[in-house]
């Protein structure tokens, strides 16, 4: 075998050839130009698989394949938060919203219709409304967000003494059973009451209130459907036959001026009166309240709800022993002496301080033949010829 051609084929052999030159006998001869050939034809399938091998390990890296995961997350959950999203808005718009060109039928101008012949078919409306049923109300709102008001006691201005008893419970409660009480009564007008209580809130006042609860928790249709399923007019419904009362800041003037806002609505005054409030403030409306301003007691009615009748009222932390021993010494008690709470000092000071944006009440304007008992300061009772009813 040439020595000097084996020496030269070997040292131009490139690192990653596999090439090699046998020294057997029974081997062919093999010349520097056929080796040069068999390298040439086997770099480029070696360089190919070299490449092969890289690109398979750069595409297999770890942090190329958490990037991929990392995408595939952010993008399902953005497809889930848009879903969710548009069911959520979508489902309330259609079952949330109540404002309708017919849903206050007692309004004296409609858009939609003429306004003369609107007012008349209101005033033949309100004509056949005899019964008032009264939320007298216990606090305002500080949130926009009312889904869970019957729970969530950051919804509500609460003070100390409020605070961990399940107000916002029993809150929801009364305006849920006067929601109830007006459904089975299409001749009632219900109306939530209470005025700008609180200072630190703003001017926003209890009736309100109350009133955009109903709105937000859907408390209508799960109260009143039952009752109207017979009926085709959409102004015959609950919501339709509710208003608010503004100016009250307390339990006197919860009852006075919503027998004045009952006459403001329908052009005469009511024939039964229905109050929901707490179960320890019964005495104080009918023996105290309804005794000052006249009306017959066979035509008041009463209902004292503290909690829903779902609820262990020992989880909520509230005492009726102790609710109603705070009545007596703290409410109840003025009054006996202060009927119309209006000249003790102690009554004038609470509505004074519950009256921190200094609102007048229109009501000896808009009802004039209530104004001798509107102005009427007691501490004996007004004459029974002196009042409406």
């Amino acid at each position: 075998y040439p020595t000097q051609s084996i020496t030269n084929a070997s040292i131009s052999m490139e690192p990653y050839s596999s090439v090699s030159l046998p020294l057997h006998s029974h081997s062919h001869s093999t010349s520097a130009s056929t080796t040069q050939r068999r390298r040439k034809r086997r770099t480029p399938k070696t360089k190919m698989k070299m490449t092969q091998n890289f690109t398979r390990r750069s595409r297999s890296s770890p942090s190329s394949s958490s990037y991929k995961y990392l995408a595939l997350i952010l993008f399902l959950w953005n497809g889930l938060t848009l879903f969710y999203v548009y069911f959520f808005y979508s489902g309330f718009s259609h079952h949330d919203v109540w404002v309708t060109s017919s849903s206050q039928p007692f309004l004296a101008f409609n858009e939609n219709k003429d306004s003369m012949n609107n007012s008349a078919a209101d005033a033949d409306a309100s004509d056949n409304l005899s019964h008032l049923i009264i939320v007298a109300g216990h606090s305002v709102l500080v949130s926009g967000h009312l889904h869970d008001a019957d729970i969530d006691e950051h919804d509500w201005y609460l003070l100390d003494f409020q605070k961990g008893k399940g107000l916002p419970q029993s809150i929801v409660a009364h305006v849920t059973e006067g929601i109830r009480q007006a459904a089975m009564d299409p001749q009632s007008l219900l109306v939530f009451s209470g005025g700008e209580t609180r200072a630190t809130t703003g001017p926003v006042n209890e009736g309100t209130s109350y009133f955009r609860v109903a709105d937000a928790m859907n408390l209508w249709s799960n109260n009143h459907r039952d009752s109207l399923k017979n009926s085709n007019d959409s102004s015959n419904t609950v919501r339709a036959r509710t208003t608010t009362e503004e100016f009250a800041t307390d339990s006197f003037q919860n009852l006075l001026f919503s027998m004045c806002r009952f006459h403001e609505v329908t052009g005469h005054y009511p024939t039964k009166i229905t109050v929901v409030s707490f179960s320890f403030k019964q005495h104080r409306f009918e023996q105290m309240h309804a005794a000052a301003l006249r009306y017959p007691s066979s035509n008041f009615h009463y209902i004292g709800i503290d909690f829903p009748n779902d609820v262990d009222t020992r989880m909520t932390g509230f005492n009726l022993e102790e609710a109603t021993r705070g009545e007596f010494n703290n409410a109840a008690k003025p009054f006996e002496n202060d009927p119309y709470g209006c000249f003790t000092d102690v009554l004038k000071e609470k509505r004074k301080r519950r009256n921190p944006f200094h609102r007048t009440a229109p009501y000896p304007l808009s009802c004039p033949d209530m104004g001798d008992l509107l102005g009427w300061c007691g501490p004996e009772l007004i004459s029974e010829n002196l009042v409406p009813w």
